[in-house]
């Protein structure tokens, strides 16, 4: 179960999926609540236990039984969250769980403007998503990135995609979810905790832990190594934890990466799937 992080959807994971399809591993690429195709639900109810709960969900709705589940970034504040969940549960489904490239750091949250929550109530209403052409999709997504065009530009028929059979697009990208993620997941210490209340479990966890990070590198990590929160400071809080470093890799280790990220998520899944 692949869960993607902030400002992306299930694509970013499609050459991932696609390599452990071609090689009979049975896998699934998830759009958070508000991201991708997903709708946005209550903004009331939008924060890592929610959408970890979704998680989990998913995978009960699918008929699973025993998974691996890898969040990337943002999604990996999800995967813990959704972790520490499943370990509480009298039936955990969780044979693994796979962060890749987050750490416990509570992250800045720009704050919003009256203006700025009216202009996000578009993305967040239903069909808020959907635009007449390309070039409407570019205008309304622009004054939340900075206007970076270059950054737009690169999201067209990608992250901004024609929909089949007419004219319009639909944007995978959501600020309004975007924001909601900043405030409520990536600036709040949930991670924390959650990591917290999986070390407690000490060696008794239903599943193997790992966490995959990479290099500062020009292409850059988003990780903190030393610090309340930072890498070594998960090493000592739950020493159950297995960590790998991927020298020369930026912060979307699947793409960066993309061999040695697939040779270790398949030593993961095959471990894994000796688990009882």
């Amino acid at each position: 179960m692949l869960v993607h992080g902030l400002d992306s959807s299930k694509e970013t994971f499609s050459g991932t999926l696609a390599r452990l399809v071609i090689d009979n591993y049975p896998c699934v690429s998830l759009d958070l609540r508000g991201h991708g195709e997903s709708p946005f639900g209550e903004v009331s109810d939008f924060s890592a236990p929610a959408l970890a709960a979704d998680v989990l969900e998913a995978i009960k709705a699918h008929g699973i039984t025993r998974a691996v589940l890898v969040g990337h970034s943002m999604g990996g504040r999800i995967a813990m969250r959704a972790a520490a969940l499943d370990a509480a549960s009298s039936e955990p489904v969780l044979r693994a769980v796979v962060i890749e490239d987050m750490d416990l750091i509570e992250r800045y949250a720009p704050s919003k403007t009256v203006e700025d929550r009216a202009a996000l109530e578009r993305f967040a209403s239903p069909g808020g998503r959907r635009f007449a052409s390309w070039e409407e999709a570019r205008a309304a997504l622009l004054p939340w990135y900075d206007r970076d065009e270059e950054r737009i530009n690169s999201w067209r028929n990608t992250r901004v995609r024609p929909i089949p059979g007419g004219t319009e697009v639909h944007s995978d990208i959501n600020p309004a979810a975007q924001r909601l993620a900043r405030e409520r997941v990536l600036a709040s210490s949930d991670g924390s905790m959650a990591w917290d209340e999986l070390a407690a479990h000490g060696d008794s966890l239903p599943f193997a832990l790992h966490v995959l990070y990479a290099d500062k590198g020009e292409r850059g990590t988003v990780v903190q190594i030393e610090g309340r929160g930072g890498i070594n400071d998960m090493k000592a809080r739950c020493p159950a934890a297995q960590f790998t470093f991927f020298p020369g890799a930026g912060h979307s280790i699947h793409r960066t990466d993309q061999e040695a990220f697939d040779k270790q998520l398949r030593e993961i899944i095959k471990t894994a799937a000796q688990r009882d």
